[in-house]
């Protein structure tokens, strides 16, 4: 009994689950993706700005490393960022998630600086 009752419960998550097409990149990579392009545009917007043009270039530049970095491309991605944003659930679910992760990181580094005060 305990048998067929795991095999049910398997078969039901599997299919209650929406795994992603092919060629589309996987939820929790999109979101280090998008968080690390959102950090390569926090980076640009720090910097002295020579011109537009120059400022669009090294943002493509930056952007094709992230890209490299993750084993995947611009067009890949941009695929795969449609696909999330024609299905509002999943993409609000990636935005939470993204920003679930930021706070985190804030919170585990006021930590950090905290306890370095207490010391």
């Amino acid at each position: 009994m305990k048998f067929f009752a795991s095999i049910l419960f398997c078969l039901i998550f599997i299919g209650c689950s929406d795994p992603v097409p092919k060629g589309i990149i996987g939820q929790e990579k999109m979101q280090v993706i998008i968080y690390n392009l959102m950090q390569t545009d926090e980076y640009l917007s720090t910097q002295i700005r020579d011109t537009t043009i120059k400022e669009k270039m090294q943002r493509s530049m930056n952007y094709e490393q992230v890209f490299s970095l993750h084993n995947t491309n611009r067009k890949a991605f941009y695929r795969s960022y449609k696909y999330y944003q024609q299905r509002p659930d999943l993409h609000k679910k990636l935005f939470e998630n993204i920003s679930d992760s930021i706070l985190k990181k804030l919170s585990d580094t006021t930590s950090k600086k905290n306890i370095k005060r207490i010391k």
